[in-house]
């Protein structure tokens, strides 16, 4: 359990540079929306109105990539954003980000 909590800073830190950056998106763009629909066609939900969670975490998870992060670190701080999810769906969420933002990292689920 110390990863998760050496990992929660980080990825807060990500996800606030991140809602910084893109607050001033009103709409998501293509690449996001398909990010988006391929989460709820794995039947991962959230709250209504918490697409841009749902996005900040993705973009996350190729940011704990490019730092190098492996693939139990980044679950580990995935699950610190999400806590109700499984570990099965982080890990949907996971593969799915990796796919749309930066499959360059496609080798960390090998």
């Amino acid at each position: 359990m110390k990863k998760t909590a050496r990992l929660t800073g980080p990825l807060a830190a990500v996800l606030g540079g991140i809602a910084v950056i893109t607050a001033p998106i009103a709409n998501a763009d293509s690449m996001d929306d398909a990010y988006l629909q391929a989460l709820r066609d794995k039947g991962i939900t959230w709250p209504s109105g918490s697409d841009q969670t749902m996005l900040q975490i993705g973009h996350a998870v190729c940011g704990d990539w490019s730092k190098g992060f492996t693939f139990d670190q980044t679950l580990a701080d995935a699950k610190s954003a999400l806590p109700q999810l499984a570990d099965a769906s982080i890990a949907k969420i996971m593969g799915l980000a990796t796919g749309t933002y930066c499959p360059q990292y496609s080798s960390k689920f090998d």
